[in-house]
């Protein structure tokens, strides 16, 4: 069990995947010098396409920034009060924890994944689902080719979204694509950001009224 206080201690470390300039995205948790406890590595199925040769040859280092914190702590927020857990401004956290692991899977696609456009992989929206209120962290459902998925916000810029996957997507019916996988980044718009109750195979949400 970690502690979360003040400024927090995480690293994303990028190491060389491929001549290509890919990277593997690892999350690190460095442990203090004087204790013979061993850095804290947790390996994401993320891989960063570098526009740097010198960082897709060599291991990088970087501090976490203020939005990956920030998701972060919002996706651990949202994760307690769904368990009914209470939410404080001190955040303990296990890092051995499935659902931590997934969320820090999710805050590195945000930041170094690429996002796939939505052009054929979602069904066309047509105003007839509830508008949904949403914002960065929030959990939510897109209507797709092979039905409703859960996703997170993670960027909002005007009527442009993008979203992690929470779900596979099997999209071998588009041209150009196969399959998007869990924790691979989408391009939506506002209109197709749907509440997360879509996805978890009911009819609507029952607190929603149809417009």
């Amino acid at each position: 069990m970690i502690e979360l206080t003040g400024e927090i201690p995480f690293l994303w470390r990028l190491s060389a995947e491929s001549s290509e300039g890919y990277c593997s995205v690892s999350m690190v948790v460095p442990c203090p010098p004087e204790t013979e406890i061993t850095d804290l590595t947790i390996e994401t199925s993320v891989v960063s396409l570098s526009s740097d040769s010198t960082r897709s040859e060599n291991e990088e280092i970087l501090e976490w920034n203020q939005e990956d914190i920030s998701l972060f702590l919002k996706l651990v927020n949202h994760r307690q009060l769904k368990d009914n857990q209470p939410v404080s401004e001190t955040v303990r956290v296990n890092l051995t924890d499935p659902d931590i692991i997934d969320i820090i899977h999710i805050v590195a696609a945000a930041g170094f994944g690429v996002a796939f456009t939505s052009y054929g992989i979602l069904k066309v929206a047509d105003g007839s689902y509830p508008i949904h209120s949403y914002e960065v962290g929030s959990v939510a459902s897109i209507n797709t080719v092979s039905g409703f998925k859960q996703c997170v916000v993670v960027d909002i810029d005007d009527d442009d979204v993008v979203c992690v996957l929470l779900d596979d997507i099997d999209v071998r019916t588009v041209e150009d694509y196969d399959q998007l996988s869990r924790h691979d980044l989408l391009l939506v718009k506002r209109i197709d950001v749907l509440h997360p109750e879509f996805a978890e195979g009911l009819a609507r949400p029952s607190s929603a009224v149809l417009h």
